[in-house]
């Protein structure tokens, strides 16, 4: 892919996101692209590669959204990167090369160039909605129920409960954090909060402490203080949990 756009353009900028995307997993994909697409220029153009087949039921578009220009599949991966936000101008590709590939580079060369997005599609509203992984809240007020919507190459554990819904339902109550047979009472603003510095070196526990976190994008993360996943270290196999099983925030009402 990145061939094809040094053939037809002179010096594009190409940033690798992630490789680390597991098959088909759009749903991480648009995690991860939301975490970091806003801090490119605007009129930065964004390839997902991530389930990039076309199929009867899924076509190639191109959709502009938040001043950024997305190229992937009508496959519903717009509606998890923006919940409920519709691309000011979306367009299915219609070019006549052959291959999906060559579509979307084509696609991605005529934008960088400058050309409008009405030259290579047919304008589109149909996308494809799919529904995100929200946590619960039960009626008492007590307990959010979320998942594990993302583990990174760390092995860290993201869930879907985000720091303003910890904040609206626990109220500053106490809590117990379960995620299988693991319990954490504490959440830190940063990892290296988990290590005490006040102490000398030589007698700090470091490397292998659990702790959980809110990361910089506001979702509950579960940890490992420098933790190794090549070596089994990592927060979900140390944890036993894989994607979208549950984790539950329990609150402790005084009295």
């Amino acid at each position: 892919m990145k061939a094809k756009l040094y053939q037809q353009l002179e010096s594009p900028t190409i940033v690798d996101v992630s490789h680390f995307i597991d098959p088909f997993h759009i749903g991480q994909a648009a995690y991860v692209l939301r975490s970091v697409y806003r801090d490119f220029p605007e009129g930065s153009i964004h390839f997902i590669g991530v389930d990039f087949n076309q199929t009867p039921e899924q076509e190639p578009i191109v959709a502009s959204l938040n001043g950024h220009y997305f190229v992937c599949t009508n496959n519903g991966f717009l509606s998890l990167l923006e919940s409920g936000v519709q691309p000011s101008e979306c367009v299915i590709i219609n070019t006549p090369q052959s291959t999906i590939i060559d579509k979307g580079m084509d696609a991605i060369a005529h934008l960088h160039r400058g050309g409008a997005l009405s030259i290579i599609g047919s304008s589109t509203s149909s996308l494809k909605q799919l529904s995100q992984h929200t946590p619960f809240i039960n009626d008492q007020k007590d307990e959010i129920q979320g998942h594990v919507l993302h583990i990174d190459r760390f092995g860290n554990v993201v869930t879907t409960i985000t720091q303003k819904i910890f904040d609206q339902v626990g109220q500053k109550r106490p809590f117990v954090i379960h995620a299988r047979n693991h319990r954490f009472k504490t959440v830190f603003q940063n990892y290296h909060e988990v290590v005490r510095f006040d102490i000398p070196k030589e007698r700090r526990e470091e490397a292998g402490k659990k702790l959980a976190l809110f990361n910089q994008q506001g979702h509950l993360e579960l940890a490992i203080y420098k933790g190794n996943p090549t070596y089994g270290g990592g927060a979900n196999t140390l944890f036993g949990l894989s994607f979208l099983d549950p984790v539950r925030i329990a609150f402790i009402s005084e009295g």
